[in-house]
């Protein structure tokens, strides 16, 4: 086994972990009990973390979960609404002004 990714947010480290579920990739996450040990414990080794099986899929893991965690980044410049021409600010997924859905574009 090789440790693939961890986080101090346990959603994260799931969040990973389902990229891998989806691309039947085998993993096990490990240390998620050990969030409430800090104090006792380096803060660093209370982290999950997430294993791989299969040593020969450990780089293409990281490339999944390096991609997935990109493309979860929020949005941080405004858009032009392809319904109306109306420019949108990041935080906003939808049109106000003709409820179009901003178009995403998958780079999978």
């Amino acid at each position: 086994m090789r440790k693939v990714y961890s986080s101090q947010d346990v959603n994260l480290v799931h969040f990973a972990r389902s990229v891998l579920v989806a691309n039947k990739i085998d993993s096990v996450i490990l240390r998620e009990q050990l969030t409430g040990a800090v104090g006792g414990l380096a803060p660093l080794d209370t982290w999950p973390e997430l294993w791989v099986h299969d040593a020969d899929e450990l780089e293409q893991a990281r490339q999944l979960i390096t991609a997935a965690m990109k493309k979860s980044e929020p949005q941080h410049t405004s858009w032009i609404c392809p319904g109306c021409g109306e420019k949108i600010e990041p935080q906003f997924t939808q049109c106000w002004q003709c409820d179009t859905e901003q178009m995403k574009i998958d780079i999978w």
